[in-house]
């Protein structure tokens, strides 16, 4: 990824759907539309080192 592409604190989260656990796919914008939505970003979790 390069500089112009990481995303900055203030920075518009972009649009994205994921997995849950019962299958269903749960997309950022659909769940903005009912919620307020905080992401939180963890570098390096879950990885070695």
């Amino acid at each position: 990824m390069s500089g112009d592409q990481l995303i900055r604190v203030g920075d518009e989260a972009p649009g994205f759907a994921l997995p849950a656990s019962d299958g269903r796919r749960y997309a950022l914008a659909d769940v903005l539309a009912a919620h307020r939505v905080v992401l939180v970003f963890y570098p390096g979790n879950n990885t070695p080192g």
